[in-house]
C-alpha cells in the first residue's frame, strides 16, 4: 500500500511560489519607480512654466540697461541663461510716450527689436530638465 503524507509542500511548490513572490514585488517595485519620475518630471515642468514670466520681466529690465545676454537663478532649482540678438533697431526718436505720467517725454530714444533666447534649467535629487524658449522683445531707451 502507498500512504500519502501531506504535512508539507514539495520543493517545486516552494520554488513556484517564491518565483511568482518576487516576479510580483519585482512588477510593483517598477510600476512604483515608473510612477516616481513621472512625477518628478511633471513637477520639473511645473517649476518651469511658473518661473518663465518671471524670467521674462527679469530679462526686460536687463535689456533696458543695455546687456545682451545673462543667466540668473530663480528659487533653488531654476536657473536660466539667456541672450538676445538685435532683429531691427530704429533711428533716433526725439519724443517718446511716458507710461509713468501719461504724457510726452523729451529726448532721444532708441526702439529695437530683439529676438530672446532662453534656457530654463531645473536640478533637484538627480532629475534635470532642460527647456528652450525662444520670443521677440521689443524694448526701447533713452540715448
Amino acid at each position: 500500500m502507498i500512504f500519502l503524507n501531506n504535512k508539507g509542500f514539495t520543493l517545486i511548490e516552494v520554488l513556484i511560489s517564491g518565483l511568482i513572490l518576487f516576479s510580483a514585488l519585482s512588477l510593483g517595485t517598477l510600476a512604483y519607480r515608473g510612477s516616481v519620475r513621472v512625477i518628478d518630471k511633471f513637477t520639473a515642468n511645473v517649476a518651469i512654466a511658473d518661473a518663465f514670466p518671471r524670467i521674462m520681466s527679469q530679462v526686460k529690465q536687463e535689456l533696458m540697461t543695455h546687456r545682451l545676454e545673462g543667466r540668473g537663478r530663480l528659487g533653488r532649482y531654476v536657473t536660466f541663461k539667456w541672450n538676445s540678438k538685435v532683429i531691427k533697431s530704429s533711428r533716433n526718436i526725439i519724443s517718446s510716450y511716458d507710461e509713468a505720467t501719461g504724457g510726452l517725454a523729451y529726448g532721444r530714444f532708441l526702439v529695437s527689436l530683439n529676438k530672446i533666447d532662453v534656457v530654463v534649467s531645473y536640478h533637484r535629487a538627480g532629475v534635470v530638465q532642460e527647456k528652450g524658449y525662444e520670443y521677440y522683445e521689443l524694448s526701447w531707451f533713452k540715448r
